[in-house]
């Protein structure tokens, strides 16, 4: 899809084209599509079609009252259904008039010019109030008239009520709600919720949330209309529709400290076809003035349409870092990771067989530079793996990474750097990759490099370069210190409550 949008002086022009291949989604039925992992939407109904888009506008404000005039071409073609096919001209005005205060009077008009309406788009008239009954909360009453095109002759009466209001400095009230009628039948869409926060003490702080969702967000699209499903692959998203449920979260978070900060959640939700829990925590702090720790878990079943049965996913991370602060010539990290993924697909359907994972990653990386002519650096990675194809068949793997690179700084803007990479693999496989490159700082936070690599050594989670020899280029920078602080957070003050005598 190609879009350009430009305003000067109140006149706005937009085009896009959209050309849409491939097949439509449908629901999932066989365990072929369970197997075959696809960036494409499962086969179903065919979909071949372009819409191009051209759009002008002018916009002006009359007193207090905006109008604005656009000017509408379609050109949509569909190489499979040629009753979609549709070349129109459209002329689209909307008028917004304050009468109150809090109260705003709307109305719209989209006519079609050509003798030819456009397929999809019908030509109607809305008219609406928006009526703001506190800060931040509104009423709109709208009602739709068709006048042309596949919606002719109906019409759509909707009333919303959508805002978020504070009750206290601490609670937060959040909903929407919808109710449309038309075609003979009334339908009701909506959310609620309310987020309490509570200082339990001094940097400590307490948060409670509920939200309830009611309706069913199953609507038509342009490739199909939307149902329940697992899961949906690349472009077979627009296939997902919302189901009603309840969400509840607590949350603990502690700001207390400079040197320490941590945070915990707890979050259930639940349907009427599938509930799913969500646990996790963290925690960063110092533990001396030379070590900052970090400390990340989380903790999750599925949460998707209409597949239940699987066991909960996991995820640790810890790292730890040294730097000190008095003598920065030496600098070393250590990570540890652990994941579980006990399968994709429920066990019952592989009749007492899954697809299990649990793999553990460690890392420990260094880096020395005892002058500024010359840095040192090393890393050492290991990964094993373990997959689960039956209670009783399993595979275990380790692979290992090793690298070494010695950097020499031979004038102020110009250096020579040299490498080695190693991976192993318990297999018997080891892959080798040796380069040489030279640098040039366009200033002492942006490095310039080219160089050559002999062999290769590509692993996607020990390393993420060296994946083929030959010629590179390279560019490094230090974010933080080109873009002011960029990436750098700030720890939150201390929260305060007031203190009686």
């Amino acid at each position: 899809m190609v879009k350009e949008d430009r305003t000067v002086s109140g006149l706005e022009y937009s085009s896009n084209h959209e050309d849409n291949r491939g097949i439509a989604p449908r629901p999932l039925t066989t365990l072929v599509d369970l197997f075959t992992p696809r960036l494409e939407p499962i086969p179903g109904t065919q979909v071949d079609n372009s819409l191009t888009t051209i759009l002008a506008g002018v916009q002006q404000k009359i007193g207090r009252a905006d109008l604005t005039v656009d000017w509408i071409h379609r050109d949509r073609e569909d190489r499979l259904n040629s009753g979609l096919d549709s070349n129109s001209d459209q002329l689209r005005s909307r008028l917004n008039l304050p009468i109150a205060k809090d109260l705003t009077f709307i109305a719209q008009n989209e006519t079609t010019l050509s003798q030819e309406s456009d397929a999809i788009f019908s030509d109607r008239t809305l008219l609406g109030l928006n009526w703001q009954v506190i800060s931040g909360i509104n009423v709109q009453l709208a009602q739709q008239f068709f006048t042309r095109g596949q919606f002719e002759g109906q019409s759509i009466t909707s009333l919303n009520m959508i805002g978020d209001y504070k009750l206290a400095p601490d609670t937060t009230l959040r909903g929407r709600y919808t109710v449309w009628g038309g075609a003979n039948n009334l339908t009701m869409q909506g959310a609620v919720g309310i987020n309490q926060g509570i200082v339990i003490s001094p940097g400590l702080r307490l948060d409670l949330a509920y939200d309830r969702i009611f309706g069913d967000f199953f609507g038509r699209t342009a490739s199909g209309s939307q149902f329940a499903q697992p899961f949906a692959a690349g472009q077979g998203a627009s296939a997902l529709g919302l189901e009603s449920g309840d969400s509840y979260s607590v949350g603990l978070e502690y700001t207390g400290s400079p040197d320490f900060k941590a945070s915990a959640r707890y979050e259930h939700r639940n349907s009427s076809r599938s509930s799913n829990t969500v646990i996790s925590a963290a925690a960063a702090g110092k533990i001396s003035p030379e070590i900052t720790a970090l400390l990340r878990y989380q903790q999750a079943n599925s949460a998707n349409q209409t597949l239940v049965g699987l066991p909960d996913t996991a995820n640790l991370k810890f790292g730890l870092a040294y730097r000190n602060p008095r003598d920065d010539r030496f600098n070393a990290l250590l990570r540890y990771e652990y994941r579980k993924n006990p399968s994709t697909i429920p066990d019952s359907i592989l009749f007492s067989t899954g697809t299990g994972t649990r793999d553990h990653l460690f890392g420990l990386e260094a880096i020395y530079a005892p002058d500024w002519r010359w840095e040192f650096y090393g890393k050492f990675a290991l990964r094993n793996s373990r997959s689960y194809l039956a209670s009783d068949l399993a595979g275990t793997s380790t692979a290992t990474l090793t690298q070494l690179r010695a950097t020499y700084r031979f004038a102020e803007q110009w250096d020579l750097a040299g490498e080695v990479r190693w991976i192993h693999q318990t297999a018997g496989f080891s892959e080798t990759g040796l380069a040489i490159e030279a640098g040039y700082y366009l200033n002492p936070n942006l490095r310039l490099a080219a160089g050559y690599s002999f062999g290769r050594a590509h692993d996607r989670e020990l390393t993420g370069s060296r994946s083929a020899g030959g010629i590179y280029f390279g560019l490094t920078m230090k974010v933080n210190e080109l873009f002011n602080g960029f990436g750098l957070q700030k720890l939150p003050p201390p929260s305060a409550t007031p203190v009686s005598d």
